[in-house]
């Protein structure tokens, strides 16, 4: 696609996910994942660490310095420390880097997002170093990044089960017809099953143990519920280490309410949709994506749940910014127009 001289040149891809941040540049260049964490001192916020290197001392920092998400349920809900660590993500961590800020961004919001909400994610890139900023429906850039085929005449679904949100959209002649979005999402699972060890095993779990945990059940067969996890974290009573043996079926138990909670939210989405497109969806299938949907067995535990068919995206982490850097370089601004107006 063509971007105008007064633009400064294509945008950049960017996915502010609640728990990691992607960018992807035009034509291959700047490329940046790293987890949505941001490190800084106390009191003056220098920046001590970013990303990754941050995410690593969550939870284990000193009294002087303090360990900031930026962004929960896909939104920005600490603007100074968000700026920072997008300041970072886009190239310009320092003074030598700062020529190489993009000329603009485009991003994705949940489709619950407040205007203020939407102004907060638009002038924290402002702020990062961006000269424009477009924001689009976080379910529709997954949808174009799963390869949904948008522009057919019969309607399509795609579920994007992320870490904050759950993006929910369904398409007809290229258009957004139903959008629902909830904060059902891989981090309420990840509070199920610490609320859960908490309550009937006296065990407290930091959240990367708890990530830990969900990543070991998904690679349990669900088929082999008999199967024991163990489980390390501190006791409640003694404040001592400590290590317990889980069933599978005991933790895949405690996730289902929110499986059930994720088929009704298809099930109004889909209600909300025309009778055609309605009947197309429950016919095709939908099309699950996100981080949530690598969960093992999600896909099929949804449908049955549901009663239709879900298919699992081939690349389901990176959906967003797939679809976000695709809106860049292929989708035609009489599309787009057709797709949906700027938020």
């Amino acid at each position: 696609m063509r971007w105008s001289r007064t633009s400064g040149g294509p945008p950049v891809a960017v996915d502010l996910g609640t728990s990691r941040i992607r960018v992807r540049g035009p034509r291959g260049g700047h490329r940046y994942d790293g987890a949505s964490v941001i490190a800084v001192t106390t009191g003056s916020r220098q920046v001590v660490a970013v990303g990754d290197q941050a995410g690593r001392i969550l939870g284990r920092t000193p009294p002087d310095i303090e360990a900031v998400v930026p962004l929960s349920r896909g939104v920005v809900t600490d603007f100074d420390a968000a700026a920072l660590l997008l300041r970072h993500a886009l190239g310009g961590g320092g003074p030598s880097r700062r020529g190489l800020l993009p000329p603009g961004v485009v991003t994705g919001v949940p489709a619950s997002a407040t205007e203020v909400q939407r102004i907060a994610a638009e002038e924290v890139l402002l702020q990062a170093g961006a000269r424009w900023v477009r924001l689009l429906p976080k379910g529709m850039l997954a949808a174009l990044g799963a390869g949904l085929p948008l522009w057919d005449s019969g309607g399509t679904m795609i579920v994007d089960i992320g870490a904050g949100t759950t993006e929910i959209c369904a398409f007809a002649f290229g258009t957004l017809v139903s959008a629902e979005s909830s904060p059902v999402a891989g981090d309420a699972v990840t509070s199920a099953l610490v609320t859960h060890l908490q309550r009937e095993h006296t065990l407290a779990l930091s959240t990367s143990a708890a990530e830990a945990v969900k990543t070991g059940l998904g690679r349990v067969a669900e088929t082999a519920p008999g199967t024991r996890l163990p489980v390390r974290g501190r006791d409640r009573v003694t404040d001592l280490p400590k290590t317990v043996s889980v069933a599978a079926g005991e933790l895949r138990d405690i996730i289902e309410p929110e499986i059930r909670r994720i088929a009704r939210l298809v099930v109004t989405a889909i209600g909300n949709c025309p009778g055609g497109v309605a009947d197309d969806i429950v016919e095709r299938g939908l099309v699950v994506t996100g981080g949530g949907a690598l969960f093992d067995g999600l896909p099929d535990r949804l449908g049955r749940a549901i009663g239709m068919t879900v298919h699992l995206a081939g690349a389901p982490r990176s959906s967003v910014l797939d679809g976000t850097a695709r809106w860049i370089d292929e989708v035609d601004p009489a599309a787009r127009r057709q797709m949906l107006a700027p938020l």
